[in-house]
């Protein structure tokens, strides 16, 4: 059984199509990190057996970047107490059904130093997280870790490094851009030339499930990126977005300066995962995920 929360999210609400793509039983979580009562409630109506793992795919947080910044309190609040009591819930839970838990944690890898342009940084590379959102999840797993420690309970922790798709909220990226491209606003895009290592968030879902698939059977390691190792600029995103719009030659484009917190170079090395999959990472090319994102 793998539960998941965060189901309507950008990414989360594409992990019910891969569980059921692999014929695995999951079940969404619905209540709030702050509610511990309506998740005793849920979790307690649902059936598992005993002697069987039980996997909580912990995919809820504030994710907004600039939200995080503006209110950091808040952030630490949901994004590590919340989620590191939520956590605690469900391993009390398991516990008291006799079942074995297992916890995968989404977290993310902007938690990682500065790169050297043309480098792909790997599980052991230095931290050092920029931005509120990023400590705040650099700072959970190490919560999560303990408690782990303290509980027994298996946990891995995810990196996942850039993420786009279809229908996801205001505030990420590619819709920016769409936003952007649709409104002609092109003279003063921040960051434009950053590179990211980006993943559909469908790809991403598929991954994370068959991490909980491979984990059942091997519990190390705990650390794994989710990445594909290949850069992409923002340039070169906002082209294929005009290339999707139907425009017949490309406008010249102009750079604002990226966030204080920002990083011109992020891409990750996911021969980790590659191995435990036994396939490369990316399964929908970015040209697809794009013309996904703009019909949508």
């Amino acid at each position: 059984m793998i539960l998941f929360n965060g189901s309507t999210g950008g990414l989360g609400r594409y992990l019910g199509d891969a569980l059921r793509a692999r014929g695995l039983a999951g079940a969404p979580l619905f209540s709030r990190l702050e509610d511990r009562e309506a998740l005793r409630d849920q979790l307690a109506s649902i059936d598992v057996r005993a002697g069987d793992p039980v996997w909580l795919v912990q995919l809820a947080a504030r994710v907004s970047v600039p939200g995080c910044q503006q209110d950091p309190t808040g952030a630490f609040e949901t994004n590590v107490r919340d989620t590191t009591e939520t956590v605690r819930e469900f391993v009390a839970w398991a516990r008291g059904r006799r079942c074995t838990p297992r916890v995968l944690y989404t977290s993310t890898g902007h938690v990682y130093a500065r790169q050297e342009p043309g480098s792909r940084i790997a599980e052991d590379g230095a931290v050092a997280p920029r931005s509120v959102y990023a400590r705040t999840k650099l700072e959970a797993e190490h919560a999560l870790m303990r408690l782990a420690a303290q509980e027994g309970a298996a946990l891995w922790i995810a990196r996942i490094f850039g993420l786009v798709g279809p229908s996801q909220p205001p505030h990420y990226v590619l819709p920016g851009l769409i936003r952007r491209a649709r409104e002609g606003r092109l003279s003063d895009i921040p960051g434009l030339s950053h590179v990211r290592d980006y993943l559909d968030a469908r790809d991403v879902c598929r991954i994370l499930v068959d991490l909980c698939a491979a984990g059942i059977a091997a519990p190390e390691p705990r650390m794994i990126n989710v990445c594909s190792g290949d850069g992409m600029s923002i340039r070169a995103i906002v082209e294929e977005i005009l290339v999707g719009l139907g425009a017949q030659s490309l406008p010249i484009l102009g750079e604002a300066p990226g966030r204080a917190d920002d990083l011109p170079w992020i891409v990750g090395d996911p021969s980790r995962l590659t191995a435990l999959l036994g396939r490369r990472p990316r399964q929908i090319p970015l040209q697809r995920t794009i013309r996904d994102a703009l019909e949508s």
